[in-house]
């Protein structure tokens, strides 16, 4: 059984690639807030920088340029929701629709959880797929959207093999699994902790979208450990 949401949102375990507090991931934490809200664009180095506290030399230490700064808070993006996904998929068993419901929301809970690297992932996105790009910075990010891709094929291959068992409807698993995490991934754009919000909110809305998104694959998202029906 995978773990309640509401645990989740609290905890992380050890070899996740999370940001830990040392000082490179303290640089991709403030880049990430940056990047959120100035966008690619406008944001600088300076700014960054001034997010902590900091010279811009401090940044310089591990990041050579703006692009490879925001490079690396789109792969650690990347690298936290695919290993939280992978362990929660591992955890929950060979059955698919139990394995869906574990995937849904570990990918639910890195959203809220992470929401600034996730929403710098989206923005790489969009520029990759936009011809706004210079050369250098096409390539930079056509190495992060191969990491978006194996993510998706987590989701692609669960959805195909549900499929073959009769628990899932889909006849196109690519196009379900695209249309599935774009759900998923909607709380990048709208969500916002409100005050006075606990864990136990964050919870309740992780459920809300996972039994939203998995109905559109024709499952049912069963109640979490610890949580009532």
């Amino acid at each position: 059984m995978d773990a309640s949401p509401e645990t989740a949102l609290q905890d992380r375990a050890p070899d996740a690639p999370a940001a830990d507090g040392g000082p490179r991931d303290e640089v991709l934490v403030a880049a990430a807030e940056t990047f959120t809200a100035k966008g690619f664009a406008a944001a600088s180095i300076d700014d960054v920088a001034r997010a902590m506290g900091a010279t811009k030399g401090r940044v310089y230490h591990y990041h050579r340029s703006k692009l490879d700064l925001f490079a690396a808070v789109v792969r650690r993006g990347l690298e936290i929701i695919h290993a939280d996904v992978t362990r929660a998929a591992a955890a929950a068993g060979a059955d698919p629709a139990a394995r869906m419901a574990a995937m849904t929301r570990a990918h639910l809970v890195s959203i809220l959880r992470d929401r600034p690297f996730h929403r710098c992932a989206l923005q790489g996105v969009e520029m990759h797929l936009t011809a706004a790009t210079t050369p250098d910075q096409r390539a930079a990010l056509g190495d992060l959207i191969a990491l978006r891709d194996r993510h998706q094929r987590l989701f692609e291959d669960a959805i195909a093999e549900g499929a073959r068992g009769g628990v899932f409807g889909a006849t196109d698993p690519r196009l379900a699994a695209r249309t599935l995490l774009a759900a998923l991934n909607g709380p990048v754009h709208w969500y916002r902790p409100r005050a006075g919000e606990t864990e136990a909110d964050r919870a309740r809305l992780v459920e809300e979208i996972a039994a939203f998104a998995l109905r559109g694959l024709g499952a049912q998202a069963e109640p979490t450990k610890g949580r009532k029906a």
